[in-house]
């Protein structure tokens, strides 16, 4: 399965943060990918427990492809 790594940098204490999508289009490219990350951050509804903007920069995003090798399983 492939699934969407977002990652965005805090709005204080520049920490890397990440939201991972599952089932998401895998032709997507950089700049539609910026856009949407943008209209993600301003929307403004993440933050830690101390109310920091944690998706507040998108910083980088990528594609990553899992898959399960099943090594035995009972019938």
């Amino acid at each position: 399965m492939k699934k969407l790594n977002l990652g965005f940098r805090s709005a204080t204490k520049n920490t890397m943060h990440h939201l991972q999508l599952n089932y998401v289009k895998t032709e997507l490219e950089a700049e539609p990918l910026k856009k949407y990350m943008a209209q993600i951050a301003a929307l403004g509804i993440f933050s830690d427990k101390n109310g920091e903007m944690v998706f507040a920069t998108p910083a980088s995003a990528s594609y990553i492809d899992t898959e399960e090798k099943v090594v035995f399983a009972e019938k």
